[in-house]
């Protein structure tokens, strides 16, 4: 916290024009010298210093590596560009002055920028912040700048501050970086490394990784401060004054000369110090990365720099989510039995986590058995291993594998020569359809390679790199002979190949039949050498064989553990799908003709694991997508009964399954852990599992901070699997699903205004329909505009036009379409309208579309003929919605019409059969029913598609009387839903026809016809967890149906609300609106992160508005609404505005006065304690009640992302009130 000095100046510098330039000089002194950024006598600020170029200019003020230029009012334009222009010539001098880089602030005391000078005199604006009179958010942006303060600690917090993506810091270093990286990106070596990187990448994530400059950029800022970092932590001085240069921190001679090798090596991203500039960044990164107290780092703080630099938008496209700590220790406890002599593997390792616990648990055993150090950390390397194809997640796990051995350790007199076994390795093998293995004898790498990466991947090269089978069966002496030969394949004396490699092949008796083999290749790395692409190879050669060496029955593993790449089949790209399946198909990977949507790497990569790295009888456990447990595509991996040409049959045992459903992973999809082992006689996964349900808020804990929130319990989940003889409605097989009308922009339009001349007989002005769902890039793309024939711009019908009994409005459609089929291109032409918007979408289509996706429009939109199987059109279709929280079905009687994707269509013999499945499918029966079928998200059961015919109910019978009577029944609802006016959306609608049917009496009519078709089949019994929270009068269920009783009705509309608040007042109001039958609820937010005079009146009067306009329109509507908020705070809010808001508090109830006064709780009634019985989560790490008050400082301090992790936070809250009634009415 800032002194009360520098409190003051802060303050008086935040008020504009009544200072001169001195009085703002003096004042920003005051703020410098004034203790809290913890400078040296050296470091000072100086004002009016000369710049000791011959000319009379003086720098305002000179701190560190900073210029700082003081004008009176930045406001004025004219003012601002002298003041520039004065800072480009002081950081031109004092670079040129010093060899340094110098960034330069531009400031008036109000609004401060930050400046620098990159490449070709490039001066570019990096940073801003405005001063709202807030000491401690200008501190810390002025502290990231200077990087003065020492002995920081290494927090999650204090890297992201320090470090982080918004940080000044990162922002100075990418933009520089950026600039060393174009002014040599055509350099021979720097050309390869990237050609190297982006292909394991993109073998790695398929489509989605693009070979982007950014990316490189990002990861060899990532992988050079993890390497300075890993000399840091075992206490060498990496500081500007410290002994180690810039290329060694890059190479890692440090590391060599101490013997622990495979640490810091030459890899990918050591470009940077072969070209001018490099050493002198990476020493200035050095010196900022040595002001923390790396002594006492913890393991997974590697993890968080990773994801603060890396946008989540990235990481989200690859794939990239680390597991959390806790999860990764209660794998590891499980799986890893007897660690001194169980050698264990992640074969998919990512930063390091579950190496760091495997390698934990190995010390703590060696330390257990009374082990010297030298014993057990000689032990260590050859029992804990991981491997990955990331070259960012190998650096990342490799210093967190130093962090598992420990500083004491390392630096201990018995230590031995180690070497980190974590290696840059494909585990998959996706490159042996090139047959590595060209002989018995003999591995290849390739030095060239589009086969999976897609044109444009490949490394040029004209020969493979061989190395006899013989040489690797010492991991250590392999290295070390590859090492040797990259280092003299450097020789450019013009020596003879054999003159060199000679003594080398003495040195490590390499047998006489071997020579001629790896002199070929020695050869081939000189040829490389010289054509610039050169010490890469040995790095590249030592870990890619590492597979093939681990592969060798004499080094395969006991354990393998980890979260392998969870990457669809949809993602891949046209090699990688060919490979894929190629994979799959003889390991009983793939299930029936369909389901490709469904296939994963996971269980291949899984699969592909067990069978070259496990021994038998050996034991694994993965983190996996939750799909894996129940999902059709994944019987064969299932059943535990795989092979291969290569290894024959292959046969597990699967063991204990965890359903994570309720566990908070931070994953982007629920999952589960899979565990079994390697055994002669397969035995399948059952639908029995643990189910891992927990109050943690946040995933990032470890296990001791966790442990007490969990509750473990047993439980069963629906599988579908392909051999089942389940009983199914004859109904499954007249479904289908819609057309795939994607991209919206190119085919959905409306009527566009008519232009002066009309759109001509016959045709219709239109223009594409634009939305706020659409994603990019089409959000981005121009709006087209056309007039088209009339009998092409076709009524089509979304999921939102169905409301239960009745459809609504359709939207419209450009199609080619005949009556009774798809038009031809050729046909297209001749329609001049047709024609020529299709043309406009075409183009369009192919520069936006995926760049792997070789279809046209024509093709994109007929998609397994989706479009064309409705035509010609029946009369009547009944129609259904593919996903959600309920089931909604309607009679579409339009012969002209089409349906999308997101509905499911069968057409119908009859009104009355169309009448019979619109009840049966609307019925809250069937959907209790086919629930559990459903696939899982992270908001619960999430698609129906046709799982809802695994209720077997049979074809309509007119001499049924149940079946007549039911259709009777619809009749009715269809008058009722009919007289219902639509609301604002399609949810508003489908809440208000729900309302009225029950009003009716018609819901329940339609529930017990419904009832009694349907028939009964034996369901499967499930635990539940253990209920904290017990009605306070004597009994079970029946007590706490009647605690609850009708004070906690379900209303047809509610709103949950929650306001945030800090020392100045309320800066924050969320609300929640939850229509009855709706899906998914509405949040909404009324506030702002900048100081507003009167907070508390002016945020309630524009929420009261917003929430009121809400009730008016639902009882207009004649539904009945309801507020509820937990605990006295929003209500004393509230009744400070009066007025309107009466109206607010007459419907509302306070749910935490509810609880208290019908329950007792073991726990508290905190709704962090009592709303995640119902499944409510928060998002926000670290983020409560009392540290909100810094996070709304942060906010107002500029970092955006605090204000939306509070928004995040409030939005958590109404959704945790939300969740929590619904638990209690259950």
């Amino acid at each position: 916290m800032a002194n009360e000095i520098i409190t003051r100046a802060v303050q008086r510098l935040a008020t504009r024009g009544i200072h001169t330039e001195a009085d703002i000089q003096s004042e920003i002194q005051t703020l410098l010298a004034g203790g809290e950024l913890n400078l040296t006598a050296d470091q000072a600020p100086k004002l009016e210093e000369q710049t000791a170029d011959g000319t009379r200019r003086r720098i305002d003020i000179a701190i560190c590596h900073c210029v700082i230029e003081v004008k009176k009012d930045l406001r004025n334009a004219a003012v601002r560009a002298d003041g520039q222009e004065q800072l480009k010539g002081y950081l031109k001098t004092r670079q040129a002055q010093y060899g340094r880089r110098f960034v330069g602030i531009l400031t008036d005391g109000v609004t401060w920028v930050l400046y620098d000078l990159v490449q070709n005199d490039e001066f570019v604006e990096i940073s801003s912040l405005e001063n709202a009179a807030d000491a401690d958010a200008l501190l810390l942006w002025l502290e990231a700048i200077l990087a003065s303060e020492t002995a920081v600690p290494p927090t999650p917090a204090e890297i992201e501050q320090r470090l982080g993506a918004s940080s000044p810091a990162h922002l100075l270093d990418f933009r520089e970086l950026s600039a060393l990286y174009e002014a040599h990106r055509e350099a021979p070596e720097v050309v390869l490394k990237r050609q190297l990187w982006a292909k394991l990448l993109k073998t790695a994530f398929g489509s989605d990784f693009e070979d982007d400059s950014d990316a490189f950029i990002n990861h060899t800022l990532l992988v050079l401060t993890a390497e300075i970092i890993a000399h840091a932590v075992l206490g060498i001085d990496v500081s500007a004054a410290g002994p180690v240069a810039a290329e060694d921190l890059v190479t890692g001679r440090e590391f060599d000369e101490a013997q622990i090798h495979g640490v810091v090596e030459a890899d990918f991203f050591d470009w940077l110090v072969a070209v001018p500039g490099g050493a002198t960044f990476v020493r200035t990164l050095a010196d900022r990365v040595s002001r923390f107290d790396w002594s006492g780092v913890e393991h997974d703080v590697l993890k968080h720099l990773y994801e603060s630099i890396i946008v989540q938008e990235m990481r989200a496209k690859l794939g990239e989510y680390y597991t959390p700590d806790w999860l990764a220790d209660r794998v590891v406890n499980a799986t890893v039995t007897d660690p001194l002599n169980q050698r264990v593997l992640d074969p998919s390792c990512g930063s390091g986590t579950f190496v760091f616990h495997a390698a934990r648990a190995y010390l703590d055993a060696a330390d257990t058995a009374g082990l010297g150090v030298g014993e057990a950390v000689d032990g260590l390397t050859s029992h804990v291993l991981g491997m990955d194809i990331h070259p960012v997640a190998v650096t990342l796990a490799r210093v967190t594998y130093l962090l598992a051995i420990g500083p004491e350790r390392l630096r201990h007199s018995e230590r031995p020569a180690i070497s980190v076994p974590i290696y840059l390795g494909d585990s998959l093998q996706w490159e042996q359809n090139r047959d590595l293995f060209t002989r018995d004898d003999a591995v290849s790498i390739a030095t060239t390679a589009d086969d999976l990466v897609g044109k444009g991947g490949g490394i040029i090269g004209d020969d493979d790199l061989v190395f006899p089978m013989s040489v690797l069966q010492d991991a250590a002496v392999f290295d070390r002979l590859v090492a040797r030969m990259a280092d003299l394949a450097l020789d450019d004396s013009g020596t003879l190949h054999r003159t060199l490699i000679t003594p080398v092949f003495k040195q490590f008796k390499i047998a006489e039949e071997d020579r001629t083999i790896l002199g070929q290749t020695f050869a081939t790395m000189r040829d490389l050498a010289r054509s610039g692409r050169n010490h890469i190879w040995g790095y590249y050669v030592r870990n890619l064989i590492r597979p093939i060496w681990l592969a060798l029955p004499e080094n395969r593993v006991d354990v393998l553990v980890g979260n392998p790449p969870w990457l669809r089949y949809s993602k891949m790209t046209d090699a990688m799908k060919a490979r894929y399946k190629a994979l799959a198909k003889p390991r009983n990977l793939l299930t029936g003709g369909l389901g490709a949507s469904g296939r994963d790497l996971s269980t291949l990569f899984v699969t592909r694991a067990v069978e070259m790295y496990l021994n038998p009888e050996g034991s694994f456990a993965f983190v996996m997508p939750h799909g894996t447990l129940t999902r059709l595509p994944h019987t064969g991996f299932r059943s535990g009964k795989w092979s291969s040409a290569q290894a024959g049959d292959i046969t597990v045992s699967f063991g204990e399954t965890w359903d994570l459903t309720k566990a908070p992973t931070g994953f982007p999809m629920v999952s589960c852990v899979i565990s079994g082992s390697r055994t002669n006689l397969a035995v399948g996964m059952t639908k029995a599992v643990r189910k891992w349900h927990s109050t943690l808020r946040a995933p990032d804990a470890t296990w001791q901070q966790a442990k007490s929130t969990f509750t473990i319990s047993n439980g069963n989940v629906f599988q579908l699997n392909a051999g089942d003889d389940l009983p199914v409605s004859p109904y499954k097989r007249k479904f289908r699903q819609g057309a795939i009308l994607v991209p919206r922009v190119l085919v959905t339009v409306e009527d566009a205004p008519a232009s002066a001349l009309g759109a001509g007989a016959g045709r219709r002005r239109v223009r594409s329909r634009r939305t706020s769902q659409e994603k990019e890039p089409w959000k981005y793309v121009s709006t087209l505009t056309g007039s088209v024939e009339t009998e092409h711009v076709r009524r089509t019908y979304l999921g939102e036009s169905i409301a239960p009994y009745r459809p609504l409005e359709p939207i419209l459609s450009v199609l080619p379409l005949e009556n009774d089929r798809l038009m031809r291109p050729s046909e297209i032409a001749e329609n001049q309208g047709l024609s020529d918007w299709w043309t406009q979408a075409e183009t369009a289509w192919e520069s936006n579309k995926v760049q792997t996706d070789p279809s046209d429009l024509l093709t994109r939109i007929d998609y397994m003929s989706q479009l064309s199987s409705q035509l010609p059109i029946a009369s009547q279709r009944v129609v259904y919605t593919k996903a959600g929280s309920a089931l909604t079905a309607a009679l579409v009687q339009d012969p002209t019409a089409v349906i999308d994707h997101k509905l499911y269509w069968a057409p119908v013999g009859s009104l009355a059969e169309g009448r019979y499945l619109v009840g049966i499918l609307n019925s809250e029966v069937l959907l209790r029913r086919v629930t559990p079928l459903q696939n899982v998200g992270l908001f619960g059961p999430r698609d129906f598609d046709k799982n809802v015919f695994y209720v077997p109910f049979e074809a309509y019978d007119s001499s049924n009387a149940d079946h007549a009577a039911l259709v009777s029944i619809v009749e009715r609802a269809e008058q009722v839903a009919a007289n219902v006016t639509p609301g604002a959306t399609a949810d508003a609608t489908r809440g208000a026809v729900r309302a009225a049917l029950t009003g009716a009496g018609l819901t329940e009519e339609i529930e017990a016809a419904v009832a009694r078709i349907l028939p009964v089949v034996a369901e499967e019994s499930e635990s539940t967890d253990e209920v904290v929270l017990k009605p306070d009068i004597a009994g079970e269920v029946e007590a706490r149906r009647e605690v609850v009783g009708d004070d906690l009705e379900e209303a047809d509309v509610e709103i949950d609300l929650d306001v945030e608040h800090d020392d100045t007042g309320v800066y924050l109001w969320g609300y929640l609106v939850t229509r009855r039958g709706v899906a998914d609820s509405e949040y909404h937010s009324v506030g702002s992160s900048q100081v507003v005079s009167d907070p508390d009146v002016l945020q309630a009067k524009s929420l009261v508005s917003q929430v009121s306009d809400v009730i008016r329109e639902a009882q207009e509507a004649g539904l009945q609404v309801r507020l509820f908020h937990y605990g006295v705070t929003e209500r004393r809010f509230l009744e400070k505005v009066g007025g309107d808001a009466a109206d607010l508090l007459a419907v509302a109830t306070d749910l935490l006065e509810f609880v208290r006064g019908r329950f007792s709780s073991t726990d508290g009634f905190s709704l962090k304690t009592l709303a995640p019985l119902g499944g409510a989560s928060w998002r926000t790490q670290g983020l409560d009640g009392e540290s909100s008050a810094e996070w709304i400082a942060k906010a107002r301090a500029g970092y955006e992302q605090a204000w939306l992790e509070l928004l995040d936070y409030n939005e958590d809250d109404v959704r945790a009130t939300l969740m929590l009634r619904r638990y209690l009415r259950s």
